[in-house]
């Protein structure tokens, strides 16, 4: 066993959206690091890829958990209630209703008011409350990190002509706040709390976006995250910052 390895070892990372797409891949990347993984998906019956993933290695328990439900929350924290989480990966995200071709529910003309419900719980509520819900867990670890991923099209100062997608929007810039807040309160308590965005990654998610363009890998994507988390201090001040190590404006 390398240094590293026999470091992470002893170190676990919660992720939760381990379900698909860069959910997997981030169990799949922090595993190969000599992590315990802790993966949670709303359907994990329905995760084969996960399932696998866990039959082929001890250290990768897969839980269930629904980011948008308080009772499933509670659910898992009594189920873990003792365990050390060193890393809190808040990796769940919706960008809308993948039925709805174009996105339509989330743009002028015919905003949905439960879409928004659903976008907003899932995307700010879930990660603000999952982190509240398991901050014993955290304390009890090593390293005491919690991290939610956001997006450039949370940021004001990049928004551009962009305005295709109201709730997702609205919903980083929301996480954004809400984090930083978080970050304010857990700082005096050795709690690193960091945003970081994955970049565009080619997951079913950006193919229901309809953006075509260059996209990173999933595995490419979790391996730039993993770094990240890794060179995590408590001097971090804090801001969104990329895949690439770039800050995100506001």
């Amino acid at each position: 066993m390398t240094g590293e390895k026999a470091m992470a070892a002893e170190a676990t990372v919660l992720i939760t959206g381990s379900g698909r797409g860069l959910g997997v891949a981030l169990v799949r990347e922090f595993a190969s690091h000599g992590w315990n993984v802790l993966a949670t998906a709303r359907r994990p019956e329905a995760a084969m890829e996960l399932a696998a993933l866990a039959r082929a290695n001890p250290r990768i328990v897969v839980e269930t958990l629904d980011v948008t439900s308080v009772t499933s929350m509670q659910a898992l924290a009594a189920r873990l209630r003792g365990q050390p989480i060193d890393v809190l990966f808040n990796n769940a995200a919706l960008l809308g209703d993948r039925h709805d071709e174009g996105n339509r529910r989330q743009q002028l003309g015919q905003l949905d008011e439960a879409l928004f419900a659903q976008v907003m719980r899932t995307n700010v509520f879930g990660p603000l409350k999952l982190s509240e819900t398991l901050l014993d867990n955290v304390l009890a670890g090593s390293r005491r990190r919690i991290v939610a991923l956001t997006s450039g099209l949370g940021s004001l100062a990049m928004m551009g002509q962009m305005s295709r997608f109201y709730y997702y929007q609205m919903s980083k810039a929301a996480l954004n706040m809400g984090f930083r807040a978080l970050r304010h309160d857990l700082q005096p308590r050795g709690i690193t709390v960091a945003l970081l965005a994955p970049g565009m990654v080619a997951t079913d998610m950006l193919a229901e976006s309809g953006y075509r363009g260059e996209a990173l890998s999933p595995a490419a994507s979790a391996a730039g995250l993993y770094k990240l988390v890794e060179a995590l201090t408590p001097a971090d001040p804090g801001l969104p910052v990329n895949v690439d190590g770039k800050v995100i404006p506001w």
